[in-house]
């Protein structure tokens, strides 16, 4: 009786600790905690940019650093005309923070400015650095609570605003900015935003010397340059640039590598004839811009740099999305893959990224420097005949005239969509990110040749009647639209591009297979999509791309009440792009074959569960999910094979034949398969194994 009642003390006093540590746990802020143990943040984030050149600048970083390590200075600015450096300055002072000076600040912080920054966009970006979890409904007081409070945790905070036009409340954003802690480095054209931004020190960079100018333009061109008869022409148009970096660098590189003494001939005329085009303050910094442009070779290249001052500035442009609106336009050859299209456009980027017209952004996106927004907008209301009309400075905006072909009101704050003229010639429309909720029923009637339309997110829950007369249409993007229903659109037989990404779509309807033309179908992150009719996808006959990665929809092998079964995807003979999630691996037995075709697929098989949160495979990429899978009951030798990128989660009877089949393995995901202890070994180890792996990454212990 004695050992029973012992027996239940024990067991009383363990469950009360237990119920002590549940106490605990429920007490701990874990909204501060888990961001910090999961996913440690940088003290610096390293940026692309090229080094600084020259005495003068180098000079600029030493001073810069000397200031920031004084205590008596908390706000800095570096103030200079576009195109003088300043960008670049800032960006190379934040990587020797983190090369050399990894303890003096406990983060830095960067924050993209441009002509229309608000206050929204600065905390947003500060949020994201700082891991602060922002939800739809936050208001910008809530969200500068939660900036402060994270940021109070610092000892020592450094706040970089580049490219600032106007005065910023840091206090409305939530930066301790009278804290000691906190300094403040800002880049402005604007001696007045310094003033209002109460500024304890400020430094107007100063114009390029005479030889580190020609030593830019030397290393822009190339040695070429030193060849007869070219560098006297050279040292001319080096010297014309006034020392202007960005001038300097465009000039240089516009000529890299020509070593015809004609073409050099050719461009100091166009140089010289180009000054009269702009009758601005800044006419001898575009001048020397506007030779990259007339040296394009084509036409449509050209148009392509124009293009992408419809976007606003300072926006990461999407590279597939910028070419899929190219190849709908016309300014690109239509009658490719779209692999081929994507090689091609991608040319296309890199060879005005090497001009230096494009600036490098994250990964799969480019942006446009301002400078060169700039000058896009000035070139373009000059050629009229091209027709773009781009918000110079978004969110105001005016109505284009009628002889416009391509109009963007992106980001405007437009409400509600007004009946503009009738565009005869209209061909591109650009109205996302706007609070738009209705489309006037009669709208698309007096614009019936458009080829793209951008209406992602709007918060249009229809389509009105008139969209059945975009016969001409060919790239439809919906992106993050909170509609839920598609009306028969039978009509646009020439669509080629369909993105349905992030809208509330619960089924697709069976007329969908009477789009012949249709190449890519993006339905990722449809979290509502619960039924695909029969027939709507067997036939896409020309389907190359479809992407449902992270939907709600499961493909099964035999018919259920969803419709559509996997046997339609096996029909689809042109489809070379695969993102899709199963509950089953017997579909990958008998596909064996048909996968091989594939150039890229993102695969994800869970049994019984589901995450949707996973990241979404690199272009040209293979990638394998496995959740739960277990080897020795599964063939897929053959998939393994093929897969170059392999994410593993509770997986188990992994055997040697196994890894052996991985040779083309470049990425492989580890997460509590614990039955994994080693990936080599004497006795398992071969020649050929992992030849070209390049991260591995095991999350057991997470």
């Amino acid at each position: 009786m004695a050992d029973k009642m012992t027996h239940q003390y024990r067991q009383s006093w363990t469950v009360a600790k237990k119920l002590d540590l549940v106490k605990e746990l429920n007490s701990t802020d874990f909204e501060i905690v888990a961001p910090e143990r999961s996913s440690p943040i940088n003290s610096v984030v390293e940026m692309v940019v090229p080094p600084l050149v020259g005495q003068v600048a180098a000079s600029d970083m030493m001073r810069l650093l000397e200031i920031l390590n004084r205590d008596d200075i908390r706000r800095v600015a570096v103030c200079g005309e576009g195109g003088i450096g300043k960008t670049t300055l800032a960006m190379n002072l934040n990587n020797t923070l983190r090369i050399n000076s990894p303890n003096s600040f406990d983060i830095v912080i960067w924050v993209q400015g441009s002509r229309s920054l608000d206050l929204s966009t600065i905390q947003s970006q500060i949020a994201k650095r700082i891991h602060l979890k922002v939800e739809a409904g936050d208001t910008t007081h809530s969200i500068a609570s939660g900036i402060l409070e994270r940021l109070k945790l610092r000892t020592k905070i450094l706040l970089i605003l580049d490219d600032v036009w106007e005065n910023i409340d840091l206090d409305a954003v939530g930066i301790p900015s009278r804290d000691p802690c906190c300094t403040v480095l800002i880049t402005t054209r604007s001696l007045d935003v310094c003033k209002h931004m109460a500024v304890n020190l400020s430094f107007r960079l100063d114009l390029m010397n005479e030889e580190d100018a020609w030593k830019l333009f030397v290393e822009s061109v190339g040695p070429v340059v030193h060849s007869d008869g070219i560098e006297s022409l050279a040292r001319k148009m080096a010297a014309s640039c006034h020392g202007l970096p960005l001038a300097i660098k465009t000039l240089g590189n516009s000529m890299r590598g020509v070593s015809l003494i004609e073409l050099w001939q050719n461009a100091h005329r166009t140089w010289r004839c180009s000054s009269r085009l702009f009758s601005y303050i800044e006419q001898e910094v575009f001048q020397h811009l506007a030779l990259s442009y007339y040296s394009l070779p084509s036409k449509d290249l050209k148009q392509c740099f124009l293009y992408c001052s419809l976007y606003p500035e300072s926006f990461s442009i999407n590279v597939g999305e910028l070419i899929q609106c190219w190849v709908s336009d016309g300014l690109i050859i239509e009658n490719l893959t779209v692999e081929e299209t994507f090689k091609y456009g991608l040319a296309l980027i890199k060879s005005l990224e090497y001009l230096g017209l494009y600036l490098d952004a994250a990964e799969g996106t480019v942006k446009m420097h301002v400078i060169f927004r700039e000058l896009a907008i000035r070139l373009s209301q000059r050629e009229k005949l091209l027709g773009f009309h781009s918000q110079s400075n978004p969110p105001s905006y005016k109505i284009p005239n009628k002889s416009s072909k391509r109009v963007s009101f992106m980001c405007c704050k437009i409400k509600n969509l007004q009946t503009f003229p009738e565009f005869s010639q209209l061909t591109v429309l650009f109205l996302q990110d706007n609070p738009i909720k209705k489309i006037p029923d009669e709208f698309f009637h007096k614009h019936k040749y458009i080829r793209v339309l951008n209406l992602s997110k709007t918060q249009i829950t229809f389509l009105p009647p008139s969209f059945r007369c975009l016969s001409e249409l060919r790239s439809l993007f919906l992106r993050d639209c909170p509609i839920e229903e598609l009306p028969p659109l039978v009509s646009l037989g020439k669509l080629v591009v369909l993105d349905l990404s992030g809208t509330r779509i619960k089924a697709l309807p069976e007329w969908l297979g009477s789009l012949k033309s249709l190449k890519e179908l993006d339905l990722s992150c449809t979290h509502f999509l619960a039924r695909i009719r029969t027939g709507s996808i067997s036939g896409l006959l020309s389907l190359e791309t479809l992407n449902m990665s992270c939907s709600a929809f499961n493909w099964n092998l035999r018919a259920a009440d969803q419709g559509t079964t996997l046997d339609e995807l096996l029909r689809l003979d042109q489809l070379s792009s695969l993102h899709i999630r199963l509950d089953s691996v017997e579909f990958l037995k008998f596909a064996s074959s048909w996968l091989k075709k594939l150039t890229r697929f993102d695969i994800q098989i869970s049994l019984g569960s589901h995450d949707s949160h996973h990241h979404v495979a690199k272009h040209n990429e293979k990638r394998l999910v496995l959740r739960g899978v277990n080897f020795l009951q599964e063939d897929l030798n053959d998939l393994l094979h093929k897969t170059g990128s392999l994410d593993m989660l509770a997986c188990v009877g992994m055997s040697q034949r196994h890894w052996l089949s991985l040779s083309s393995l470049t990425s492989l995901n580890l997460s509590h398969c614990d039955v994994v202890t080693h990936l080599i070994s004497n006795k398992r180890s071969s020649p050929g194994m992992f030849l070209n792996l390049q991260h591995l990454e095991n999350a057991s212990e997470i």
